[in-house]
């Protein structure tokens, strides 16, 4: 039996460290992940995409994303190439992961340079539901403004149907006062 290899890729050998990234949701799935989303510790938002494998090891594309372009590749006004085309960088990370989940080989890698085997196709917009990780709930943020004068209003909506206040007030002391 042959031994599988994986395409050589021109790029620079890197550390980086992705072991503290929280998975929010596997967005293309099948008999395994193939494209996930996923959130650094400074809240970054990441996909990983599926390219290759050998014997040991699947290879993924890691490349940082924004917000606004990730909603628009889930509403189908970017496809996936071109978010691999151009990354928020300007590069992306190709990173090697083995069965017990180390992280190895990480290069950093130019869209040029990459194989066009690990490229999907131009037309290559989401036409799937996403997987969200059990734990993702807790990771996931939403932006609201309520006008100043109608807190107090929004306050007694929130008790009434019994969302924790006290928690909404801990963000709101967070956040920058304008």
């Amino acid at each position: 039996m042959q031994a599988m290899t994986m395409k050589t890729i021109k790029g620079f050998d890197i550390q980086f460290d992705f072991s503290n990234f929280k998975r929010i949701a596997d967005l293309i799935y099948f008999e395994g992940p193939l494209l996930s989303h996923y959130v650094s510790s400074k809240g970054d938002d990441y996909l990983f995409y599926w390219v290759d494998r050998d014997d040991k090891d699947n290879r993924w594309l890691v490349l940082r994303v924004s917000l606004a372009s990730l909603q628009k590749y889930m509403a189908k006004e970017l496809s996936l190439r071109e978010l691999i085309d151009s990354p928020n960088d300007g590069y992306l990370y190709c990173v090697d992961i083995d069965d017990a989940v180390n992280f190895h080989d990480v290069r950093l890698v130019q869209p040029a340079d990459l194989p066009e085997e690990y490229l999907p196709a131009s037309d290559s917009y989401y036409e799937f539901e996403p997987i969200p990780a059990e734990d993702a709930a807790e990771l996931m943020t939403y932006e609201l403004t309520i006008p100043y004068k109608e807190r107090s209003r929004f306050e007694e909506f929130l008790l009434k149907i019994g969302f924790p206040v006290s928690s909404l007030k801990k963000v709101v002391s967070r956040a920058a006062a304008f």
